[in-house]
Protein backbone atom coordinates (compact mmCIF):
# COMPACT_ATOMS: atom_id res chain seq x y z
CA UNK A 1 0.00 0.00 0.00
CA UNK A 2 1.47 3.62 -1.12
CA UNK A 3 1.88 6.36 1.73
CA UNK A 4 -0.73 8.06 0.03
CA UNK A 5 -3.76 6.33 0.10
CA UNK A 6 -2.74 5.21 3.53
CA UNK A 7 -3.22 8.74 4.68
CA UNK A 8 -6.36 9.07 2.39
CA UNK A 9 -7.63 6.11 4.78
CA UNK A 10 -6.87 7.29 7.81
CA UNK A 11 -8.36 10.84 7.22
CA UNK A 12 -11.79 9.28 6.30
CA UNK A 13 -11.84 7.02 9.11
CA UNK A 14 -11.23 10.27 11.45
CA UNK A 15 -15.10 11.14 11.31
CA UNK A 16 -17.79 9.49 13.65
CA UNK A 17 -20.25 9.63 11.20
CA UNK A 18 -18.39 8.07 8.43
CA UNK A 19 -17.41 5.38 10.86
CA UNK A 20 -20.98 4.56 11.63
CA UNK A 21 -21.72 4.21 7.79
CA UNK A 22 -18.65 1.88 6.97
CA UNK A 23 -20.10 -0.27 10.27
CA UNK A 24 -23.21 -0.13 8.43
CA UNK A 25 -22.19 -1.34 5.54
CA UNK A 26 -19.79 -3.73 6.55
CA UNK A 27 -23.06 -5.82 7.56
CA UNK A 28 -24.39 -5.62 4.05
CA UNK A 29 -24.94 -3.25 0.94
CA UNK A 30 -27.15 -0.42 1.52
CA UNK A 31 -28.26 2.55 -0.91
CA UNK A 32 -28.08 6.54 0.06
CA UNK A 33 -31.90 7.07 1.66
CA UNK A 34 -31.28 3.78 3.35
CA UNK A 35 -28.14 5.00 5.14
CA UNK A 36 -29.74 8.63 5.92
CA UNK A 37 -32.71 6.65 7.43
CA UNK A 38 -30.46 4.62 9.78
CA UNK A 39 -28.50 7.32 10.94
CA UNK A 40 -30.46 10.19 10.93
CA UNK A 41 -28.68 11.88 8.79
CA UNK A 42 -29.45 14.05 5.50
CA UNK A 43 -29.05 12.32 2.13
CA UNK A 44 -26.88 15.16 1.06
CA UNK A 45 -24.47 14.67 4.19
CA UNK A 46 -24.33 10.92 3.63
CA UNK A 47 -23.60 11.51 0.07
CA UNK A 48 -20.69 14.08 1.39
CA UNK A 49 -19.56 10.71 3.70
CA UNK A 50 -19.65 8.47 0.89
CA UNK A 51 -17.92 10.21 -1.30
CA UNK A 52 -14.92 10.98 1.19
CA UNK A 53 -15.24 6.77 1.67
CA UNK A 54 -14.95 6.24 -1.84
CA UNK A 55 -11.76 8.81 -2.72
CA UNK A 56 -10.22 6.34 0.10
CA UNK A 57 -11.03 2.83 -2.01
CA UNK A 58 -13.15 1.97 1.57
CA UNK A 59 -16.25 1.88 -0.45
CA UNK A 60 -17.53 1.17 -3.54
CA UNK A 61 -20.93 1.75 -5.31
CA UNK A 62 -23.44 0.11 -8.43
CA UNK A 63 -25.98 1.30 -9.76
CA UNK A 64 -29.53 -0.73 -9.67
CA UNK A 65 -32.54 0.38 -11.47
CA UNK A 66 -33.19 3.57 -10.03
CA UNK A 67 -30.84 3.58 -6.77
CA UNK A 68 -26.93 3.48 -6.36
CA UNK A 69 -25.59 0.82 -4.05
CA UNK A 70 -22.69 1.37 -1.90
CA UNK A 71 -20.65 -1.46 -0.45
CA UNK A 72 -17.94 -1.79 1.97
CA UNK A 73 -14.89 -2.92 -0.14
CA UNK A 74 -13.33 -6.23 2.33
CA UNK A 75 -10.00 -6.13 0.57
CA UNK A 76 -9.26 -3.09 2.19
CA UNK A 77 -10.66 -3.67 5.58
CA UNK A 78 -8.21 -7.04 5.89
CA UNK A 79 -5.45 -5.16 5.29
CA UNK A 80 -3.79 -4.99 8.80
CA UNK A 81 -3.37 -1.88 10.71
CA UNK A 82 0.62 -2.64 10.31
CA UNK A 83 0.45 -2.35 6.49
CA UNK A 84 -1.96 0.71 6.85
CA UNK A 85 0.55 2.96 8.71
CA UNK A 86 3.36 0.98 7.15
CA UNK A 87 5.70 4.07 5.44
CA UNK A 88 6.48 3.60 1.75
CA UNK A 89 9.94 2.72 1.03
CA UNK A 90 11.01 5.65 -0.72
CA UNK A 91 9.71 7.09 2.47
CA UNK A 92 11.98 5.01 4.49
CA UNK A 93 14.73 6.14 2.51
CA UNK A 94 14.24 9.50 2.60
CA UNK A 95 14.40 9.47 6.69
CA UNK A 96 17.95 7.30 6.43
CA UNK A 97 19.30 9.69 3.98
CA UNK A 98 18.14 12.54 6.04
CA UNK A 99 19.90 10.87 9.28
CA UNK A 100 23.28 10.18 7.66
CA UNK A 101 23.50 13.74 6.63
CA UNK A 102 22.83 14.92 10.76
CA UNK A 103 25.21 12.02 11.63
CA UNK A 104 27.96 13.89 9.18
CA UNK A 105 27.32 17.49 10.21
CA UNK A 106 27.66 15.97 13.62
CA UNK A 107 31.44 14.44 13.26
CA UNK A 108 32.76 17.68 11.02
CA UNK A 109 31.65 19.89 13.49
CA UNK A 110 33.42 17.87 16.30
CA UNK A 111 36.38 16.10 14.16
CA UNK A 112 38.94 17.93 12.68
CA UNK A 113 41.76 16.09 10.90
CA UNK A 114 40.37 12.56 12.03
CA UNK A 115 40.68 13.82 15.85
CA UNK A 116 38.03 14.62 17.81
CA UNK A 117 38.43 18.00 19.62
CA UNK A 118 35.66 17.84 21.90
CA UNK A 119 32.76 15.47 23.47
CA UNK A 120 29.47 16.82 22.98
CA UNK A 121 27.28 17.66 25.71
CA UNK A 122 24.02 16.78 23.92
CA UNK A 123 23.46 12.96 24.79
CA UNK A 124 22.04 12.06 21.21
CA UNK A 125 25.43 14.15 19.31
CA UNK A 126 27.72 12.58 21.64
CA UNK A 127 26.03 8.92 20.45
CA UNK A 128 27.05 9.21 17.30
CA UNK A 129 30.73 10.34 18.17
CA UNK A 130 31.25 6.96 20.50
CA UNK A 131 30.03 4.99 17.71
CA UNK A 132 33.17 6.11 16.11
CA UNK A 133 35.39 4.55 18.68
CA UNK A 134 33.38 1.22 19.05
CA UNK A 135 33.58 1.02 15.28
CA UNK A 136 37.22 0.59 15.74
CA UNK A 137 36.72 -2.67 17.88
CA UNK A 138 36.54 -6.25 15.95
CA UNK A 139 33.11 -7.51 17.10
CA UNK A 140 33.50 -10.59 19.27
CA UNK A 141 37.36 -9.75 19.77
CA UNK A 142 38.65 -9.34 22.90
CA UNK A 143 41.07 -6.41 24.25
CA UNK A 144 43.02 -5.64 27.11
CA UNK A 145 43.20 -2.12 28.84
CA UNK A 146 46.76 -1.49 27.35
CA UNK A 147 45.22 -2.17 23.90
CA UNK A 148 42.03 -0.22 24.42
CA UNK A 149 44.03 2.65 25.13
CA UNK A 150 46.21 2.01 22.07
CA UNK A 151 42.77 2.13 20.19
CA UNK A 152 41.16 5.50 21.68
CA UNK A 153 44.35 7.75 21.55
CA UNK A 154 44.63 8.52 18.11
CA UNK A 155 41.27 10.00 18.30
CA UNK A 156 41.03 11.43 21.54
CA UNK A 157 44.09 11.92 24.22
CA UNK A 158 41.34 11.20 27.25
CA UNK A 159 41.11 7.86 26.89
CA UNK A 160 39.85 6.93 30.27
CA UNK A 161 36.53 9.13 29.99
CA UNK A 162 35.58 7.67 26.13
CA UNK A 163 36.42 3.70 27.95
CA UNK A 164 34.03 4.61 30.62
CA UNK A 165 31.62 5.91 28.44
CA UNK A 166 31.78 3.02 25.80
CA UNK A 167 30.76 0.41 28.50
CA UNK A 168 28.37 2.97 30.01
CA UNK A 169 26.39 3.58 26.90
CA UNK A 170 26.85 -0.16 26.20
CA UNK A 171 28.50 0.39 23.21
CA UNK A 172 31.18 -2.17 24.39
CA UNK A 173 31.43 -4.70 27.10
CA UNK A 174 33.76 -4.91 30.06
CA UNK A 175 34.82 -8.32 32.04
CA UNK A 176 37.31 -7.13 34.54
CA UNK A 177 40.26 -5.81 32.53
CA UNK A 178 38.84 -7.13 29.17
CA UNK A 179 36.59 -5.35 26.80
CA UNK A 180 34.91 -6.55 23.81
CA UNK A 181 32.03 -5.17 21.63
CA UNK A 182 29.30 -7.60 20.77
CA UNK A 183 28.67 -9.13 17.34
CA UNK A 184 25.42 -7.97 16.06
CA UNK A 185 23.04 -10.78 15.08
CA UNK A 186 23.47 -12.15 11.41
CA UNK A 187 26.87 -10.80 10.80
CA UNK A 188 28.75 -13.36 9.58
CA UNK A 189 31.95 -11.43 8.84
CA UNK A 190 32.47 -10.80 12.65
CA UNK A 191 35.05 -12.85 14.24
CA UNK A 192 34.00 -15.25 17.39
CA UNK A 193 34.80 -14.49 20.76
CA UNK A 194 38.23 -15.10 21.80
CA UNK A 195 38.59 -17.53 24.68
CA UNK A 196 39.34 -15.91 28.69
CA UNK A 197 43.24 -15.57 28.99
CA UNK A 198 43.09 -17.98 31.76
CA UNK A 199 41.72 -21.02 30.32
CA UNK A 200 44.21 -23.49 31.15
CA UNK A 201 43.75 -26.05 28.01
CA UNK A 202 45.86 -22.39 25.85
CA UNK A 203 48.30 -23.15 22.89
CA UNK A 204 51.22 -22.50 22.58
CA UNK A 205 50.67 -19.84 19.94
CA UNK A 206 48.24 -18.18 22.04
CA UNK A 207 50.52 -18.26 24.92
CA UNK A 208 53.50 -16.93 23.30
CA UNK A 209 50.66 -13.89 21.65
CA UNK A 210 49.53 -13.30 25.55
CA UNK A 211 53.47 -13.91 26.95
CA UNK A 212 54.21 -11.02 23.94
CA UNK A 213 51.39 -8.47 25.13
CA UNK A 214 52.93 -8.69 28.92
CA UNK A 215 56.08 -7.91 27.57
CA UNK A 216 55.38 -4.99 25.61
CA UNK A 217 53.45 -4.19 28.95
CA UNK A 218 55.64 -4.11 30.90
CA UNK A 219 58.06 -1.93 28.36
CA UNK A 220 55.61 0.66 27.84
CA UNK A 221 54.79 0.64 31.55
CA UNK A 222 53.55 3.96 32.21
CA UNK A 223 55.26 6.67 34.32
CA UNK A 224 54.56 6.33 37.79
CA UNK A 225 54.82 9.58 40.33
CA UNK A 226 53.83 12.68 41.77
CA UNK A 227 52.65 15.85 40.17
CA UNK A 228 51.10 19.06 40.77
CA UNK A 229 48.32 20.82 39.00
CA UNK A 230 49.30 25.40 39.66
CA UNK A 231 47.32 28.13 39.79
CA UNK A 232 49.33 30.23 37.99
CA UNK A 233 47.38 33.46 39.35
CA UNK A 234 47.97 33.22 42.84
CA UNK A 235 50.79 30.70 42.98
CA UNK A 236 48.59 27.81 44.85
CA UNK A 237 49.41 24.03 43.75
CA UNK A 238 47.74 21.01 44.41
CA UNK A 239 49.86 17.91 44.62
CA UNK A 240 48.86 14.38 43.94
CA UNK A 241 49.99 10.85 42.80
CA UNK A 242 49.28 8.43 40.13
CA UNK A 243 50.19 5.06 38.80
CA UNK A 244 49.83 6.95 35.31
CA UNK A 245 51.19 10.57 35.34
CA UNK A 246 50.19 11.03 31.29
CA UNK A 247 46.70 9.52 31.76
CA UNK A 248 46.06 11.55 34.90
CA UNK A 249 47.52 14.78 32.84
CA UNK A 250 45.15 14.09 30.28
CA UNK A 251 42.05 13.57 32.44
CA UNK A 252 43.12 16.66 34.58
CA UNK A 253 43.05 19.09 32.00
CA UNK A 254 39.85 17.31 30.57
CA UNK A 255 38.48 18.29 33.34
CA UNK A 256 39.83 21.84 33.66
CA UNK A 257 38.51 22.72 30.08
CA UNK A 258 35.15 21.47 31.18
CA UNK A 259 35.00 23.54 34.17
CA UNK A 260 34.74 20.50 36.87
CA UNK A 261 36.52 19.27 39.14
CA UNK A 262 35.67 17.41 41.77
CA UNK A 263 38.50 16.84 44.36
CA UNK A 264 38.72 20.51 45.99
CA UNK A 265 35.99 22.76 46.65
CA UNK A 266 38.68 25.89 46.72
CA UNK A 267 40.58 24.50 43.38
CA UNK A 268 36.69 24.56 41.66
CA UNK A 269 36.04 27.94 42.68
CA UNK A 270 39.39 29.21 41.55
CA UNK A 271 38.65 27.59 38.51
CA UNK A 272 35.22 29.30 38.19
CA UNK A 273 37.36 32.93 38.45
CA UNK A 274 40.21 31.57 35.95
CA UNK A 275 39.31 29.41 33.66
CA UNK A 276 41.68 25.95 32.72
CA UNK A 277 44.04 28.56 31.03
CA UNK A 278 44.92 29.67 34.83
CA UNK A 279 46.13 26.20 35.92
CA UNK A 280 49.41 23.97 34.17
CA UNK A 281 50.35 20.24 35.10
CA UNK A 282 53.66 19.29 35.81
CA UNK A 283 55.78 15.93 37.29
CA UNK A 284 57.17 16.85 40.10
CA UNK A 285 58.98 12.88 40.55
CA UNK A 286 58.98 9.70 38.92
CA UNK A 287 59.44 6.26 40.40
CA UNK A 288 62.05 4.09 39.14
CA UNK A 289 60.61 1.44 36.97
CA UNK A 290 63.51 -0.87 37.68
CA UNK A 291 62.83 -0.48 41.34
CA UNK A 292 58.99 -0.86 40.56
CA UNK A 293 58.14 -4.01 42.92
CA UNK A 294 55.19 -5.27 44.34
CA UNK A 295 54.08 -2.31 46.71
CA UNK A 296 54.01 0.44 44.22
CA UNK A 297 51.07 1.53 46.34
CA UNK A 298 53.56 2.15 49.62
CA UNK A 299 56.61 3.66 47.45
CA UNK A 300 54.14 6.08 45.57
CA UNK A 301 52.79 7.01 49.03
CA UNK A 302 56.08 7.58 50.45
CA UNK A 303 57.14 9.81 47.29
CA UNK A 304 53.36 11.58 47.62
CA UNK A 305 54.70 12.51 51.01
CA UNK A 306 57.56 13.55 50.62
CA UNK A 307 56.51 16.57 47.95
CA UNK A 308 53.58 17.51 50.05
CA UNK A 309 55.92 17.80 53.16
CA UNK A 310 58.60 19.98 51.06
CA UNK A 311 56.09 22.11 49.34
CA UNK A 312 53.23 22.64 52.13
CA UNK A 313 50.39 22.78 50.00
CA UNK A 314 47.49 24.02 52.60
CA UNK A 315 45.66 26.92 53.03
CA UNK A 316 46.95 30.15 50.80
CA UNK A 317 49.34 27.81 49.51
CA UNK A 318 47.69 25.28 48.06
CA UNK A 319 44.48 22.84 47.76
CA UNK A 320 45.35 20.04 49.66
CA UNK A 321 44.10 19.00 52.99
CA UNK A 322 46.46 19.50 56.15
CA UNK A 323 43.93 16.61 57.86
CA UNK A 324 44.45 14.18 55.10
CA UNK A 325 48.46 14.62 54.94
CA UNK A 326 48.51 14.48 58.74
CA UNK A 327 46.88 11.20 58.33
CA UNK A 328 48.64 9.84 56.19
CA UNK A 329 52.02 10.51 57.91
CA UNK A 330 50.64 9.19 61.13
CA UNK A 331 49.66 5.95 58.92
CA UNK A 332 53.53 5.76 57.79
CA UNK A 333 54.81 5.75 61.15
CA UNK A 334 52.21 3.13 62.33
CA UNK A 335 53.89 0.81 59.14
CA UNK A 336 57.58 1.58 59.89
CA UNK A 337 57.04 1.11 63.56
CA UNK A 338 55.50 -2.29 62.97
CA UNK A 339 58.61 -3.28 60.56
CA UNK A 340 61.03 -2.61 63.51
CA UNK A 341 58.75 -4.59 65.85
Amino acid sequence: MKTDQSIAIMKALADQSRLAIVNSLLERSQYVEEIASRHGLAPSTVSFHLRKLEQAGLVSSRKEQYYVVFRANDEVFNTTLREIVAAHPVGKELQDDRMEDYRRKVLETFFRHGRLEKLPAQHKKRLIVLEQFARRFVPGQRYGEQEVTGIIVPLFDDYCTIRRLLVDESLIRRDGTWYWREAQPGASAAKPALPAPERPAAGRGERSARAEIKRQYKQNRPDMGVYQLRNTANGKVYVGSSRNLEGTRTSLLFQLRMGKVVFSRELQKDLDECGAGGFEFSVLGVLDKSKQGDNIEQSLAVLHLHWVEELQPFGERGYNSAKSYERDMNRQRNQRGGKRA
